[in-house]
């Protein structure tokens, strides 16, 4: 188990028990229309999936906004040689899009990789052209459009830890003002074999909240 919690929200690691209610999101009309993947999604396959993606290299966390489980978030597939992950998110409960939940949550999750995981430097992300919505969204995080995927109905957006750290600034800051949660990040969660030995080395020294720069005053 691993938790990350920071201004309004909680991002709790996927665990098996969850991976129904997220085959239910993941099959609804209003999460598939956004999707490249657009097939119904059975038990099984869902199932095979939560296996090939619990290890140390994947992370996918419930998003938990107002205590509820309302979406998903991720940082995928990372490269310990090229030191980037794939994110991705999507809010499951329609009553919650118009929320904080989604800014809270990628900033919690960028926050955590930017300034807790020095090895890694970019994130990269891929929105459908025609999601304009999640294009702004995104731009406004700072990831800027590097071109289209080779399937050619997506493009991909990259940023960086520089840039992040620049522009995610006043981002943070507007969070930590607008939110009744500490801009401190606070990791709970046991050592595992899933885990990064990173994560892990953080679990044992830095059990307490941890400032993130910029907020400390907050």
């Amino acid at each position: 188990m691993l938790i990350l919690k920071q201004f309004d929200v909680e991002l709790v690691r996927l665990q098996k028990e969850d991976i129904e209610l997220v085959r239910q999101w993941r099959n609804a009309a209003h999460i598939t229309n956004n999707m490249i993947y657009r097939e119904f999604i059975t038990p099984e396959m869902q199932e095979r999936w939560f296996h090939s993606i619990n290890n140390p290299y994947n992370y996918y966390f419930l998003i938990v906004f107002e205590g509820k489980k309302v979406g998903l978030i991720n940082a995928k597939n990372y490269d310990p040689k090229t030191g980037f992950g794939e994110g991705g998110i999507f809010i499951g409960e329609q009553e919650f899009e118009p929320s904080f939940a989604a800014a809270y949550a990628s900033l919690t999750l960028l926050n955590f990789v930017f300034y807790m995981l020095p090895h890694i430097q970019l994130s990269k992300i891929r929105i459908l052209k025609e999601n304009s919505r999640a294009i702004q969204y995104n731009k406004l995080l700072g990831y800027e459009c590097i071109g289209e995927s080779e399937n050619g109905y997506d493009l991909i957006f990259e940023l960086t830890k520089e840039r992040f750290q620049s522009k995610g600034l006043k981002l943070n800051q507007a969070a930590a003002l607008f939110s009744n949660g500490s801009s401190d990040m606070t990791l709970i969660g046991q050592q595992s074999e899933t885990l990064l030995p990173e994560i892990n080395r953080l679990l044992e020294n830095n059990p307490s909240p941890m400032a993130i720069p910029g907020l400390q005053k907050l």
